[in-house]
């Protein structure tokens, strides 16, 4: 599925992938709902009141972990869903090695093409 093409001029994958959020606080573990070549969207379960750059690392399903340095574009609190109440952070990817975005490229061309 396709999400927000005109508002973020990249096309958005609904995918649920492990993430591992490294900040000047400590670590986050969350999943994202939502990724694209540029940014992603991810759930958590702990406050995620973050600012600035974060190291990102998220894990994809059969492949090797993709090592992100990225940017916080807004965060939340999600409404309570299946009785449980959450966060979400919007982020932009600051930096990605180029085999790591193709990568990503390829992964999300994939599931497009299948959904």
């Amino acid at each position: 599925m396709v999400l927000g093409i005109k508002s973020r001029g990249q096309p958005r994958a609904k995918v649920k992938w492990p993430v591992h959020i490294q900040t000047t606080r400590g670590s986050i573990y969350g999943v994202t709902t939502n990724v694209s070549t540029s940014g992603a969207y991810i759930s958590c379960q702990e406050p995620s009141e973050v600012e600035g750059k974060l190291r990102v690392t998220i894990e994809v399903p059969h492949r090797r972990s993709l090592n992100i340095v990225a940017r916080v574009v807004w965060h939340t609190v999600t409404t309570p869903n299946d009785s449980t109440s959450g966060f979400g952070i919007g982020v932009k990817f600051a930096h990605i090695s180029a085999k790591d975005r193709q990568l990503l490229k390829s992964l999300l061309v994939k599931h497009l093409e299948r959904n």
